[in-house]
């Protein structure tokens, strides 16, 4: 919902005025410290239009009838809108309110998927007598931050500043000019309810105090790091990320040092591709361990695919349960990589079950990837996947029962609640089997057999909530993983699934002026579209051009691009996070920062990067030098932080290629060529096939460094360029390699 500028503006700026009259008269980490495991009213009233007085309910005839959260769209919110608390949604209605009765705000955000959002409704949003005095003396409003991550961005700003962490859900308490005075995450009940009457007596008894702690944390979210136009990110200050990387990784279980672990696929993809620069070992181990021990350890569904969002400890064993669909795209991608940078084929494996599981359980048939599965089952976390023994002997007989278990790590104590066991597979195929007295074989053949038991045996018991909307940056992550899964195996499934998403993405996400719907629900997109939309689904899109070199891809890449460049840049250089037509946005948000998923900025020079050498642009090509130059001190500090923009300074200093195979499609020697690309799958270059002949009209059109590129003597050629300037055209495979390789290592 975009709010109307007209009776709002009128109604803040009175209350921004009230507030200034007072003052002249006198933690996504996605986990925090607190998870156990993750203005004036006679002014205002004055200047807004006369509405009648709201009505303060029974909360037994709001449970009966519901809130107003009733008809809502986003599964979050209608998973509260029968709550005894009036909750509302984001919103004129409810800012109005918050104005006319000089209330302060209580926000809540979350997501649907989240547990400990289901934990603090029930502990807390559920109770009548909590209920009746936040509806009393608070405006209570309720967002999804999946749909509304403009929203998230400046409160979670705001949480981290006041108490050094942040996650959900996301307590914030605002004055009625929306700034904020007090945040923090999960509260149980007793906690939540001091602090709510604590903010009701300071916001009636010390009103300057609560103000100015309020424009204090305005000031601060609005802060936004300088741009020094004319720098260099350099081979030292890539290195540098490196070795405070390695310095930080975990040498026994993978991943950085931490009580908890994220998967955090920008940051290993930076890592990838910077082995694949200067063949560093000790970077490769840590990257591989970490690969390995996510893939056989318990934040992967060893049974169903797919990777759950987190651990809450350090050895990748005991998740959070959620699966979301931005993590899972990213991984599949990320191993699809790894299988080729470390000639590995087991991580192609792990990325095919990922694709599959993405397929068979988030994936609308029209086209589309769901957003999330969540945590809980039947009310409690984690029941859907976990197991005992006595579980595997029913199903396979206590010989073959005794082996999926000792296979799985499943045991009688457990690994988890209530003695049951997350699965894993940490024990080879061979020590089961001389544990049992088989071969590895015959231990193969019982996984073989009963996987596919134990995934319908699983599948009657009551399945995790599934949150079906979709959101248009999730999709271009998914869109990207199943263009790249098509490219590495042939599975056609993957890129008809990319093709479908991407054409139903762009019909039902496209707004009438031509920018972005951020999600839709049930068929209907709604709520402004923000830089990670266009960022990643430009570089989906590039991928599944790719992967299928139809232009009508390319061509929506340009139409992004463009668009993102309108709505969204900074005369500084890069890109704010934000349009500025939500009246009742505090501030205008500039994300540069990589971290469960890459930033918008980084998405977007990556696409431009790409986009640059698929049609030689110059002006696109200069974008990204001036922009990486413009934060390169900021890149120098960030660290991983700030992993996707060293990815595009790395492709940027290359060399960069740009491959064009030509000839004949269903000869072997172009099949060759192309195959020993695909083998390599650099992230240095991009490509293109034109016919024998040459280009097409219309690919020489949208790529004019196409021109004169055809086969030579009746046999294809491949043309490996930087910018315009060609390496000799070969048409052996290896000579192939060796001049992609020219500048790498990997």
């Amino acid at each position: 919902m975009v709010v109307s500028r007209s009776t709002l503006v009128i109604a803040l700026s009175a209350a921004l005025m009230a507030c200034q009259a007072k003052d002249s008269k006198v933690h996504e980490s996605g986990a925090t410290q607190q998870e156990s495991p993750e203005a004036g009213s006679s002014a205002t009233a004055a200047a807004a239009p006369e509405k009648p007085a709201w009505t303060l309910r029974p909360t037994a005839q709001i449970q009966a009838e519901g809130n107003h959260l009733k008809g809502e769209g986003s599964v979050y919110l209608t998973q509260h809108a029968f709550n005894p608390l009036e909750w509302y949604p984001w919103g004129e209605e409810a800012l109005e309110r918050a104005i006319q009765e000089d209330k302060p705000i209580f926000l809540s955000i979350g997501y649907a998927s989240c547990h400990w959002c289901h934990v603090m409704e029930h502990e807390v949003f559920e109770k009548e007598d909590v209920a009746a005095y936040m509806n009393e003396h608070f405006v209570n409003i309720k967002v999804d931050r999946e749909e509304r991550p403009d929203l998230d961005a400046i409160y979670m700003t705001a949480v981290q500043r006041l108490t050094g962490g942040g996650g959900w859900p996301m307590t914030v308490l605002l004055t009625p000019s929306l700034k904020p005075f007090f945040g923090g995450t999960y509260f149980p009940k007793r906690r939540f309810m001091a602090i709510a009457k604590d903010a009701v007596d300071r916001f009636k008894n010390q009103r300057n105090d609560v103000e100015s702690e309020g424009d204090r944390l305005h000031a601060q979210i609005s802060e936004i790091p300088d741009a020094r136009p004319g720098g260099r990110i350099g081979e030292a200050a890539l290195q540098r990320i490196i070795s405070r990387a390695k310095g930080a990784f975990d040498a026994k279980w993978g991943g950085l040092q931490g009580r908890r672990k994220f998967p955090t696929p920008a940051r290993w993809r930076y890592l990838v591709h910077a082995y694949r620069k200067w063949g560093d070992e000790g970077l490769a181990q840590g990257v591989r361990r970490t690969l390995d021990r996510m893939a056989d350890g318990g934040i992967f569904d060893q049974v169903g695919g797919g990777f759950y969002r987190y651990t809450v400890e350090p050895t990748w064993l005991i998740p959070h349960f959620e699966k979301m669909l931005y993590d899972n795209g990213q991984l599949a991608s990320l191993y699809i990589e790894a299988a080729a940078a470390f000639a590995e084929p087991r991580y192609l494996s792990v990325a095919r079950e990922v694709l599959d599981f993405m397929l068979k359980e988030m994936h609308e048939p029209a086209g589309g990837f769901y957003a999330s599965y969540d945590a809980d089952s039947g009310g409690e976390e984690g029941t859907f996947y976990v197991w005992t023994p006595k579980e595997l002997r029913a199903i396979a007989g206590e010989s073959d029962g005794e082996v999926l278990a000792l296979l799985l790590g499943v045991t009688e104590a457990g690994n988890f609640e209530h003695k049951t066991s997350v699965v894993t597979r940490r024990i080879s195929m061979g020590e089961v089997g001389k544990k049992t007295g088989r071969t590895a074989k015959a231990v193969e053949a019982i996984w073989a057999k009963y996987r596919p038991i134990l995934y319908d045996v699983r599948a009657k018991r009551i399945w995790p909530g599934l949150d079906k909307k979709l959101v248009t940056a999730w999709n271009g992550l998914a869109i990207g993983a199943m263009a790249k899964g098509f490219a590495a195996t042939g599975d056609v499934r993957y890129r008809d699934a990319a093709q479908k998403t991407a054409d139903l993405i762009w019909e039902r996400h496209r707004r009438p002026d031509g920018g972005l719907y951020r999600a839709s629900n049930e068929g209907k997109a709604e709520h402004l579209a923000i830089l990670d939309d266009y960022g990643f689904l430009a570089v989906g899109l590039l991928d599944l051009f790719e992967a299928t070199g139809e232009l009508r891809h390319l061509d929506r890449v340009k139409t992004l691009l463009e668009e993102a460049d309108q709505r969204f840049a900074r005369e500084e250089g890069a890109w704010f996070l934000t349009e500025t037509v939500d009246a009742t946005l505090i501030a205008r948000t500039f994300d540069p920062y990589d971290s469960v998923r890459p930033s918008g900025n980084s998405s977007l020079l990556e696409a431009n990067l790409r986009y640059s050498a698929i049609t030689g642009s110059t002006q696109r090509h200069k974008l990204v030098e001036t922009t990486l130059g413009a934060y390169a001190s900021m890149v120098s500090r960030g660290g991983l932080g700030t992993a996707g923009w060293a990815t595009v300074a790395l492709m940027l200093g290359g060399p960069f290629y740009d491959v064009v195979f030509a000839g004949d499609p269903h000869a072997e020697d172009l099949k060759s060529l192309k195959a020993e690309y695909v083998a390599l799958s650099p992230s240095w270059g991009v490509r293109t096939t034109v016919r024998a002949s040459g280009p097409s009209p219309e690919q020489l059109k949208a790529m004019p460094p196409l021109m004169a590129k055809t086969a030579r003597d009746g046999a294809a050629r491949a043309y490996v360029c930087v910018r315009g300037t060609c390496k000799k055209p070969t048409g052996d495979p290896r000579e192939l390699r060796a001049q992609v390789l020219d500048g790498w290592t990997r």
